[in-house]
């Protein structure tokens, strides 16, 4: 898990590089950074997954 989370991390870093410098990314690459994106936010979200409700 330690390693999704660095990956997170990363991710975030990219983001904000990236919304910084729009105008001199690819949208190749635009894509690519989306996607790659959503694939380690579902991870997350999987992991994090709240517990039941206790019956």
């Amino acid at each position: 898990m330690a390693v999704l989370h660095a990956r997170g991390v990363e991710l975030v870093c990219e983001l904000l590089s990236a919304a910084d410098h729009l105008e001199k990314i690819k949208p190749e690459d635009v894509r690519e950074l989306l996607r790659e994106s959503a694939t380690v936010l579902g991870d997350l979200l999987k992991r994090d997954k709240p517990a039941p409700p206790p019956k």
